[in-house]
């Protein structure tokens, strides 16, 4: 196996045992470093010299990148808390945290999803997953779920399996996860109404078009995540379909990144006076 496919395997890292058992001898990898092909992070590992630096600062910890901290480096839906989030690489290593910032959270994980132990620098998809139960706010952990789902990284029936033999947070999350949701805003704005007992469907099709929530027959929810912002042509044909269902007798209220993320009390409030007003609750 060539150098490259090993280091593929493992996010550009590689444990110098890994190495020797490919073939490479301990003559072979210090002519690597030496070469500038590898760089050494302690006396077990190695990395390409391009490795990123949450990574690199992860496994100098002897850590791997772990929770929200390894999701958003899959690609799922997750929102940086600005702090590093890691799981030491075994549970007698010498992981201390190295006092730099962003601030490190350590998660430990006695009882793993799936064992991960040959990884490097960033744990599974599925212990992050457990981890993000944890560790973040019921509505941001679905989110990410439902991102999880969205993208096809794991099953509404695979994540019910799992939770089926746990009863801690991570089944209580699962309990809230959809198939359905189209974005995370979505997500967290379906489990904020759930909490305080509205229930609502999710990309129901009005005259050929799909809303993002229908709360009751009447109340439509529409959420513009951060790319709208940037595209002035989608913002238009938005706001022309909120006239047009206007006009067919449904309220539709809209919110952005900020109102759902940043300040959802309030935006909580205005549905609640819509729904308080009586025109367009139908409790299911």
């Amino acid at each position: 196996m060539q150098l490259d496919q090993i280091l593929d395997l493992n996010d550009g890292f590689a444990t110098r045992a890994a190495l020797r058992s490919a073939g490479f001898s301990a003559r072979r990898i210090r002519a690597e470093i030496a070469q500038g092909r590898l760089i050494a992070l302690g006396r077990d590992i190695v990395a390409r010299p391009g490795a990123g630096r949450s990574r690199r600062r992860a496994v100098e910890m002897h850590a791997r990148l772990a929770c929200v901290s390894a999701a958003r480096l899959m690609g799922l839906w997750a929102i940086d808390d600005g702090r590093l989030h890691v799981v030491p690489r075994s549970l007698n290593s010498h992981f201390a945290p190295d006092g730099r910032s962003p601030e490190v959270v350590a998660h430990w994980s006695p009882a793993p999803l799936e064992p991960d132990r040959h990884r490097v620098a960033v744990e599974s998809g599925r212990n992050a997953l457990m981890h993000i139960a944890r560790c973040q706010p019921l509505s941001l952990a679905v989110a990410t779920f439902d991102s999880a789902i969205r993208q096809r990284f794991i099953s509404v029936e695979e994540l019910r399996r799992l939770a089926s033999a746990r009863r801690d947070r991570f089944a209580r999350v699962v309990a809230h996860v959809s198939d359905q949701s189209d974005s995370g805003l979505e997500s967290i704005t379906r489990v904020g109404l759930r909490e305080v007992g509205l229930t609502c469907r999710e990309q129901v099709i009005i005259d050929g078009h799909p809303v993002d929530l229908l709360v009751g027959e009447t109340l439509i929810i529409q959420l513009d995540g951060r790319h709208h912002l940037d595209d002035p042509a989608q913002l238009a044909r938005d706001r022309w379909q909120d006239r047009r269902l206007r006009r067919m007798g449904y309220t539709v209220l809209r919110f952005g990144y900020a109102d759902v993320v940043h300040n959802w009390p309030a935006t909580l409030a205005e549905i609640l006076a819509h729904v308080g007003h009586g025109v367009t609750w139908a409790q299911a």
